[in-house]
């Protein structure tokens, strides 16, 4: 499964720069390529008990714009002939997506849905080992509600995954990090980060901490000044 997973970041990797001009040397796609580069290291050191994924992401990949890290998942995924199911309340963006895998990776079971990722994770008929939380976006003017939906897909989810299995929350910081925030009328502000943690993942990462859970905090990447990608295996 190791390999299976460097070969997919290779295949991402080259099919981004085939369709993002000058995508290495960008910087908001160096962050993504960064917390990409970070779950295969982490990856290799760990045991993960799987000959097949089933995967799940909340919140569809389905423009380059984004990084669209779910190839990543996706080419890993088709390689294990396994199923990847994908989840967006908008419409527009969950048939985007369906064209887009569709072209990419047409041997991939990828099944998407236009539906709360919530709802869906909890009605979920499947039993996931990757899941990749990623479905509200993050503002550091307002951090609460991503926070508390990324706690509800957690919530939702973790009793379906059998042990062994890996969770991803994006869109992270720790306190100590400073932000150039850009806003929608082109202006910009330095956001210090000031609460141990901001993030979609806030509230399951100091869950963790905590020690009374099935999940533990895998990789190394937990460091201020990133944004990084909560990784968990649960126990």
């Amino acid at each position: 499964m190791k390999k299976i997973i460097e070969e997919s970041f290779n295949n991402y990797l080259i099919h981004m720069q085939t369709m993002v001009k000058g995508y290495m040397k960008d910087e908001g796609y160096k962050r993504r390529r960064t917390q990409c580069v970070d779950f295969v290291k982490t990856f290799d050191k760990i045991e993960f008990p799987f000959d097949k994924l089933v995967t799940v992401e909340t919140g569809v990949s389905q423009s380059y714009e984004d990084g669209m890290v779910g190839l990543l998942l996706g080419f890993a995924t088709e390689k294990t002939n396994g199923e990847m199911f994908s989840v967006d309340i908008d419409a527009d963006r969950a048939q985007k997506s369906e064209k887009m895998f569709s072209d990419i990776i047409p041997n991939l079971q990828y099944h998407v849905f236009q539906e709360d990722s919530v709802k869906f994770l909890q009605n979920l008929d499947a039993t996931p080992n990757l899941v990749h939380l990623d479905s509200w976006d993050l503002s550091l003017l307002d951090p609460l509600p991503p926070a508390l939906h990324g706690w509800n897909e957690f919530k939702a989810i973790e009793g379906k995954m059998p042990s062994g299995s890996i969770i991803l929350i994006d869109d992270n910081y720790l306190k100590g990090t400073a932000v150039q925030w850009l806003y929608s009328d082109g202006r910009e502000e330095l956001i210090d980060i000031t609460y141990p943690i901001i993030g979609k993942g806030a509230h399951v990462y100091q869950h963790v901490l905590e020690g009374n859970s099935d999940w533990e905090l895998i990789g190394d990447q937990y460091v201020p000044g990133v944004n990084f990608k909560i990784m968990l295996q649960k126990k």
